[in-house]
């Protein structure tokens, strides 16, 4: 519904003004689904959310669900993917298009269901956060997260899901979706579901990992002695204060390069904490949205340069150790190369860790 995808970019822009939203349209007209998903591309977008209402011959069906690309598992998927999809019979050039898809051949979403996109993870995570808005806050029967072949959606270039609001071929449900309150309910849910997902993802891609304590030395001994006798001096200056001397946790920006947490005992000293051979250590210095070939002259300076991908972007790397202390000394080269946010990150069988956790033996 226009309705309500509009009022969820509103809810967006007004609480999270570091967000861009744009609408694939504003007002009541069509647009070709190929042309949908091109907007989302052409404007490197990071979240593409198609919003709709579902329809059932079986006017006792309802409930919200929401899709992710791929695979139908049932017959009821198929059947609004093939409802979907349908609106390609109002644009021009269709067989040029979509290269001879009919929304209505059961054979066609064969190909079409298989198709896989490496942000399903992030799509499916997304997905999921929208339901239990739905459901925990609307009130909204569960119909699940579900994966179907939508043309609207195969072309994204991103994390990317399609709602289904509810049944407007359910008496009760229409007039729920088409009351102000019921759109308005429906809006917010979807906003809280992207405010956590953007708040996971800025978490996970944009601060640096949680550094211990004991580690602060080896990373900048000059800027870590400097703190200590700051907080001499804050100490001495409290004392003839009324003001809390609790021990409290103190965080930087979370852009900084590290977080620091006052150990409140003494901790073993580094050399006694190490991690086990099994776990590689690489600095990460660059994200993307899309794959750049490491042969890219990009790349010609970089020591190393390795790439992963991980909650829907890229990631590039450079160097591999086996200390943590090793990769901190080329974390130090990296960021003295103009790499500034570059930051240790840990990977055990090939696969990326919690470094902190894995630093503190949990």
């Amino acid at each position: 519904m226009l309705d309500v995808a509009l009022l969820t970019g509103t809810y967006i822009r007004k609480n999270l003004p570091d967000v861009k939203v744009i609408f694939t349209r504003s007002k009541d007209e069509f647009i070709e689904l190929h042309r949908r998903a091109a907007i989302a591309n052409e404007n490197n977008a990071d979240l593409f959310i198609s919003i709709h209402c579902n329809a059932s011959t079986d006017t006792k069906v309802y409930g919200a669900e929401t899709f992710v690309m791929g695979e139908h598992k049932t017959e009821a998927n198929l059947e609004v993917a093939k409802l979907e999809n349908a609106a390609i019979l109002l644009e021009e050039n269709v067989s040029e298009t979509y290269g001879g898809f009919d929304p209505n051949s059961a054979a066609a979403y064969i190909a079409l269901s298989l198709y896989q996109t490496e942000n399903k993870q992030q799509s499916i995570k997304i997905a999921q956060q929208v339901q239990e808005q739905f459901t925990r806050r609307v009130g909204r029967k569960d119909r699940s997260v579900q994966q179907a072949g939508f043309l609207v959606l195969y072309k994204t270039a991103m994390p990317s899901i399609l709602v289904e609001l509810g049944f407007i071929t359910n008496a009760t449900e229409e007039k729920f979706l088409m009351s102000e309150d019921g759109k308005a309910y429906m809006a917010s849910a979807i906003y809280r579901a992207f405010r956590e997902y953007k708040l996971q993802y800025d978490r996970e891609n944009s601060a640096a990992p949680d550094i211990p304590e004991e580690w602060k030395e080896i990373l900048a001994p000059d800027a870590a002695k400097a703190q200590k006798n700051e907080k001499k001096k804050d100490s001495i200056r409290r004392a003839g204060s009324d003001e809390p001397t609790e021990n409290t946790t103190q965080k930087t920006n979370p852009k900084a390069d590290s977080i620091v947490k006052p150990a409140s005992k003494p901790v073993a000293k580094p050399e006694t904490a190490s991690p086990p051979a099994a776990v590689v250590f690489k600095v990460q210095f660059s994200t993307a949205p899309a794959k750049i070939a490491l042969t890219d002259k990009r790349f010609a300076n970089i020591e190393k340069a390795d790439v992963y991908f991980h909650n829907g972007l890229y990631k590039y790397t450079s160097g591999s150790f086996s200390s943590f202390r090793e990769a901190t000394r080329h974390q130090a080269k990296m960021r003295a190369a103009g790499y500034t946010d570059a930051f240790v990150v840990a990977f055990e069988k090939g696969v990326r860790i919690d470094i902190d956790a894995k630093m503190r033996g949990n």
